[in-house]
């Protein structure tokens, strides 16, 4: 899926951006050339998976149960690239709405699609059940993909007289981020195998590991980072905005734009870490109906706060144009993490910890080194104002919690009167606020 959507999204978001300051290009032409190189890309991925995925899951996963799910994924690519492309193009026009109601859309189809294929086909087995779910997902591109062909039809690209081709443009930026993102998602294929081997060696039986890497990545991780959208959505807009203050050569926009994005993603961090840590078996129980990965959240849960950090910060990497960069950051740092999840396996008081422990370890150092890279690049600094609203909000987010937690038991009535009150922190403390500094 990383491959086929080949980046598009943040190549063209940032190509029109740019473009619409130097009219270089034909919007009907990005958009065309795009859209041939997504469904190129995606033609090409369904061959190589349709060629390896058999193998791959016999000798790799040791799951063979797992075939028709993942071929069932191969057929709905094509739909990911197209999506990619036309979101792409509202963003780089800063018109986020629609690529929000968009994604919506989607997630609302694909919910309800394995609703039903869930309801009616679970009787047939486990297989068949899991091969539908996802294909629900495909029923989600679909109907995301048909919304946002219904917006485009009132659109009317710039035509251009300029005859220069866009492919160099969008493949500068498509080829170093999804490289970037292979590698990413190669890690994640190659953790649960390499976490596997390890806990075999050191004696865990099959039964026991998957208990363990279920607990983390199936509940713990996704409620650690269940508000991971805040992040995800200043990335999206960031791209934009920074690409066209770069093409303008308004160098100090960019770095109100990398301090802004910082900022408006760690506020929000601070809030969810404290809760995550405070109620995360209660949130667990109330989400996922179960305990499992409980402690994960409330040991660790305040630890990850650097999480929120790394999405805007990888955004502006690429909006600076430095995607080259990025991939050699995630490189890197997949083959640390992917070398602590083997070696702490065998520390005693580690052991069956050494994902989660190893995914915290890549967390913070491939965030302090994009952060440090473009601080020393762009020469911004927060003031000391900044830094000191930023620890008093996080002092007082604490105490309230402290106090509210000994006032009243039910956990929802106190994140409820927590958020209010971190809301009102927010505005008194003016740290989200927008004037140009």
């Amino acid at each position: 899926m990383t491959f086929a959507g080949f980046s598009l999204n943040i190549a063209v978001s940032k190509v029109i951006a740019e473009n619409a300051v130097t009219g270089r290009h034909s919007e009907k032409k990005i958009l065309s050339v795009a859209v041939a190189i997504g469904l190129a890309v995606s033609a090409a991925t369904i061959l190589l998976a349709l060629a390896i995925l058999k193998p791959l899951i016999v000798y790799g996963l040791k799951q063979e149960n797992a075939f028709f799910p993942l071929l069932a994924s191969v057929f709905f690519l094509p739909l990911i690239a197209l999506n990619n492309v036309f979101r792409g193009y509202f963003n780089g026009k800063n018109r986020m709405a629609t690529s929000a109601y968009a994604t919506l859309v989607e997630q609302v189809s694909r919910i309800a699609c394995a609703f039903l294929l869930l309801y009616l086909f679970l009787s047939r087995g486990l297989i068949i059940a899991v091969t539908l779910a996802v294909l629900a997902m495909g029923g989600g591109e679909i109907v995301s993909l048909a919304f946002i062909l219904w917006k485009m039809r009132k659109e009317r690209p710039r035509p251009n007289a300029s005859t220069a081709p866009p492919t160099n443009a969008l493949l500068k930026v498509a080829i170093p981020t999804t490289a970037s993102r292979l590698v990413g998602t190669f890690t994640y294929f190659l953790e649960p195998i390499v976490y596997t081997a390890a806990l075999t060696l050191v004696g865990f039986g099959p039964g026991e590991i998957l208990r363990r890497y279920s607990a983390i990545t199936a509940y713990g991780i996704p409620l650690i980072t269940l508000c991971s959208f805040v992040s995800t959505s200043i990335a999206t807009v960031v791209i934009p905005s920074i690409s066209k203050s770069r093409a303008l050569g308004n160098d100090r926009m960019v770095n109100y734009y990398i301090k802004k994005s910082c900022l408006l993603s760690l506020v929000p961090g601070i809030l969810i870490s404290v809760l995550i840590t405070a109620y995360g078996r209660d949130y667990m129980l109330l989400i996922y109906g179960t305990e499992t990965g409980s402690v994960y959240a409330e040991k660790l849960g305040g630890l990850f706060i650097l999480f929120y950090l790394h999405a805007p910060l990888a955004a502006v990497m690429q909006a600076v144009g430095r995607a080259r960069v990025l991939f050699r950051v995630s490189l890197i740092t997949s083959v640390i993490k992917l070398g602590l999840i083997f070696g702490l396996a065998f520390i005693p008081r580690v052991a069956h910890d050494s994902l989660i422990a190893a995914l915290l370890v890549n967390t913070y150092l491939s965030t302090a080194w994009i952060y440090f890279y473009l601080k020393n690049n762009f020469k911004f600094r927060f003031s000391f104002a900044e830094i000191l609203n930023v620890l008093i909000l996080t002092a007082l987010t604490i105490s309230t919690h402290i106090i509210l937690k000994a006032g009243f038991s039910n956990y929802l009535l106190n994140t409820v009167l927590l958020a209010l009150m971190f809301f009102i922190y927010c505005k008194a403390l003016k740290i989200t606020r927008f004037d140009y500094k």
